[in-house]
């Protein structure tokens, strides 16, 4: 048996080895990926049920803020009405002492 012989055999085996390596590898890999899909597939079913939720909370808080903006509306047109009385008070009372 000669050195190119024996290299040979070396280069075989050192082949073999890491073939039989990396299919352990990917074996785990897979296994892996397996636990992941579950996990994500639990993880999208839960933000499912939070997500009614969060629909229900963003529902009363569009319908809370509609009921201020007509707040807001109905204040400012009494304190614009207010000021337009004050006005025309004040206007009758200067047309009175001229």
């Amino acid at each position: 048996m000669n050195n190119y012989d024996f290299f040979q055999y070396m280069l075989y085996v050192l082949g073999s080895i890491s073939l039989v390596v990396l299919i352990i590898l990917f074996v785990k890999a897979i296994i892996t990926l397996k636990k992941v899909d579950k996990l994500v597939d639990d993880l999208t079913e839960k933000s499912k049920k939070v997500d009614g939720a969060f629909n229900a909370i963003d529902k009363v808080t569009d319908a809370v803020s509609k009921v201020n903006d007509k707040f807001i509306a109905m204040l400012f047109n009494g304190i614009v009405g207010i000021s337009k009385k004050v006005k025309k008070n004040k206007e009758k009372e200067d047309d009175e002492d001229e």
